[in-house]
């Protein structure tokens, strides 16, 4: 129990192995993220896992980038999906990438291996600065008005074409689109802003974060 308790290598990948194992399942039961063949990729997750154990460095660089795609593709997924499980899966790969930046994990795949254990598992993750949200909220909304470049003509439901009017609309926003000019007529959809708004804010807060945190304390040397 002492030893979950003070995280090693060993402990921390098994955590990372078990999350990573959920998110299949979410996967799975919701086809949140249309993967293909996710039990061949979950099969060699296994594989490298077992490998930064016995400290692969490339496993653990490939890992690493295999989580940050992960969390990235889930992030860009939340506008669209607007749901629990992509919730889920973007919590679940941002921890599989402090887990994997973590220093007891690290030191395992150091050419001269340095056995640590972390003083608590919160102590894994490094401190958000406290500037973090606001500016990623603020950086979200920027991204999301920058989107309204970004322009497509759409039907206008119940809409019967005459002579002088069509039926069709300049829609903008991304990935949904919050701003429709019908007939001259500006039109808001609150919910797609603010589904839109949403995703990028997470974007910024965690890129942000990825850059910005403050680093863990270092861990203690292994008994």
């Amino acid at each position: 129990m002492t030893r979950w308790r003070r995280p090693g290598a060993n402990e921390i990948l098994l955590a990372y192995l078990l999350l990573d194992t959920v998110a299949y399942i979410v996967n799975w039961l919701w086809h949140s993220l249309n993967y293909h063949d996710p039990l061949q990729w979950w099969l060699i997750t296994v594989f490298w896992t077992w490998r930064v154990s016995r400290g692969g460095r490339i496993s653990r660089v490939l890992l690493i980038i295999g989580s940050g795609v992960d969390c990235a593709a889930a992030v860009l997924a939340v506008a669209r999906s607007w749901d629990l499980s992509i919730a889920t899966l973007v919590v679940i790969y941002a921890v599989e990438v402090e887990l994997l930046l973590s220093p007891p994990v690290y030191g395992r795949t150091r050419p001269a291996p340095v056995l640590a254990r972390a003083r608590s598992w919160l102590q894994l993750f490094g401190r958000p600065a406290w500037w973090l949200l606001p500016w990623g909220l603020f950086a979200g909304v920027m991204v999301t008005l920058a989107c309204l470049g970004n322009m497509h003509w759409v039907a206008i439901p119940g809409c019967r074409p005459s002579a002088s009017d069509t039926c069709t609309a300049l829609a903008e926003g991304y990935p949904l689109r919050w701003l429709t000019a019908a007939q001259n007529m500006p039109e808001i959809s609150k919910g797609a802003l603010l589904r839109d708004s949403t995703q990028w804010a997470l974007a910024s807060a965690l890129v942000l974060y990825l850059f910005f945190r403050r680093p863990a304390p270092s861990p203690e040397p292994a008994d």
